[in-house]
Formats: structure tokens, C-alpha cells, sequence
């Protein structure tokens, strides 16, 4: 992968976080460094605590994640509002995904 595609890769990532989080923890309760490892081994972007936590804290103030403590480690678990979210985002980005690349095979 050259620099342009891990730049891109990264952009990517960050831009869709929420959704990217929402679905890691769809069917399993994860810590956040262990979202952080997730994360680095899948798209190859290595995500700062200080770029996951507020995210994390503003999924749990909108309800979308709860929190189970467990030996000093705060877990997340999504909620059913957060399923719900989850599930009208993907929806919503794949749709557009789909309008952007029709419009672009109709450019060439």
C-alpha cells in the first residue's frame, strides 16, 4: 500500500468511526483498547485513546452504549437504540455510496 491508500484508509476510518464502532460491538462487548487493536489490525490505522474515548462517552450519553465495569475496564455493549442507529446509518451511507459511484460510472 502506498502512502496516497493509507492516507485514504485513515481519512476513511476517522470519517466513519461511529458506524465502525456500532458494528464492532453489534454482537460482542468490547473495552476500548481492545477497539483500538481491532481497529489497527483491520484497516491498519492506529486510532488514539484521545480520538476513541469521547466518542465512546458521547455513544453513552446519547444511550446508543451502555457500560459494564469489569475489573477496573469499562466495557461497551450497543443498545437497542444503538442497534436501531447503527442500522439507519448503514442503510443511510449505503445509499449514498450507491448514488456517488452511479454518478461516476456515468462521468466516464
Amino acid at each position: 500500500m502506498n502512502y496516497y491508500e493509507d492516507e485514504n484508509t485513515e481519512n476513511f476510518v476517522k470519517k466513519y468511526l461511529d458506524i465502525i464502532i456500532l458494528a464492532m460491538i453489534n454482537n460482542k462487548i468490547l473495552h476500548g483498547y481492545q477497539i483500538i487493536a481491532d481497529i489497527h489490525s483491520t484497516f491498519g490505522v492506529l486510532l488514539s485513546p484521545g480520538t476513541l474515548y469521547p466518542l465512546l462517552y458521547r455513544f453513552e450519553k446519547e444511550k446508543l452504549v451502555k457500560v459494564v465495569e469489569e475489573k477496573r475496564r469499562k466495557l461497551y455493549q450497543i443498545t437497542p437504540i444503538g442497534v436501531e442507529k447503527m442500522e439507519r446509518t448503514i442503510e443511510s451511507y449505503q445509499k449514498n455510496m450507491d448514488n456517488i459511484i452511479l454518478f461516476i460510472n456515468n462521468q466516464k
